[in-house]
């Protein structure tokens, strides 16, 4: 048996804008994914999505796959693909095995759900194979997934979760790790309201025309780098302000709503230093930046404004194997 698990992610500033090559400030929190891989005495492999509550079953030189109920194909065709590349990798052409993927993480609210997934998945199938893969590599397969769910991903959130931490991202350029010795307190505000990030990213650049969307790119870039400066020298008044001024460039593309414009202001109103949408918007979750007195408060607004509240802190660490192996 192999076992991983890998966390969530937050955008702390420079969505949307990240895949025009602008810097994005991302963050790994502890909401976590976890995928284990035990051997099959056939040479069947079957995929398990326990909290959907989905699973599937197809040989690997098989290109049909049974599932549970009809609609679960949307659902488990990414993880066939990626246990395929992991096979073809190991160069590995049969073999028997039986992933497990449990996720706390909520789906399609900006958190990163369909990256954890997957680079658990990838650490789980690697270590049960014994195939060595940089970090990399791990995201690299991981982006097969984030294609067929996000269409054009930056590949920031494999990168994140992989990593783990603060992050300073920015496309075709290695991650900066941040490391500040204090820890944040984030408070995140779940409008419970899902969307389709790739379709989002799509629209914002339809809206407006090439010179003001130029304009608003680079604003939202020089945010980003000077946010990551305010929390590497732990400025984290000033890092509040940059967050609340990046979301306000988020509601100006359109990409906000009333609800979460609404978790936003409770947040701020019960002393959060800083909140804005976090991923895509059009739904899904805020967050917000608190001192470890205000934040049940904030959640309490949260709450009451409508949203439902998490306090996450960073995880350090990144996809990691889990001790659940034997």
């Amino acid at each position: 048996m192999a076992s991983a698990r890998a966390p969530a992610k937050v955008i702390i500033t420079g969505e949307h804008f990240v895949v025009h090559g602008q810097p994005a400030l991302a963050a790994a929190i502890n909401l976590y994914s976890k995928s284990s891989v035990i051997p099959s005495l056939t040479d069947t492999i079957k995929i398990s999505a326990l909290n959907l509550g989905v699973e599937a079953t197809y040989k690997p030189t098989v290109e049909s796959v049974k599932t549970s109920t009809p609609n679960a194909q949307k659902i488990i065709e990414p993880f066939r693909l990626l246990i395929n590349e992991i096979l073809n990798r190991a160069k590995i052409r049969s073999v028997g095995l039986h992933l497990k993927v449990m996720s706390q993480i909520p789906i399609g609210v900006g958190l990163g759900s369909s990256a954890s997934t997957a680079v658990s998945s990838i650490v789980a199938l690697a270590r049960f194979l014994n195939l060595n893969l940089t970090t990399e590599e791990i995201c690299e397969v991981a982006m097969i997934q984030e294609r067929l769910i996000h269409k054009h991903p930056s590949g920031i959130d494999p990168t994140t979760i992989v990593h783990g931490g603060v992050i300073l991202f920015r496309i075709g350029r290695p991650p900066i790790r941040l490391t500040p010795k204090r820890n944040l307190c984030f408070i995140i505000g779940n409008t419970g309201l899902t969307r389709t990030t790739g379709d989002l990213v799509t629209e914002v650049s339809k809206h407006f025309g090439e010179d003001e969307f130029e304009m608003v790119s680079e604003e939202v870039g020089r945010i980003t780098l000077q946010a990551a400066e305010a929390y590497e020298r732990e400025d984290f008044k000033e890092l509040g302000r940059l967050m609340n001024k990046n979301h306000e460039l988020l509601v100006r593309i359109g990409v906000s709503t009333p609800m979460l414009n609404k978790l936003v202001e409770a947040s701020r109103r019960a002393g959060a230093l800083g909140a804005k949408l976090t991923g895509a918007g059009g739904g899904g979750c805020i967050v917000a930046l608190s001192t470890p007195e205000y934040k049940d408060r904030i959640m309490k607004a949260i709450m009451d404004a409508g949203g439902q509240p998490y306090q996450v802190l960073i995880d350090e660490y990144g996809a990691k194997h889990s001790d659940l192996d034997q």
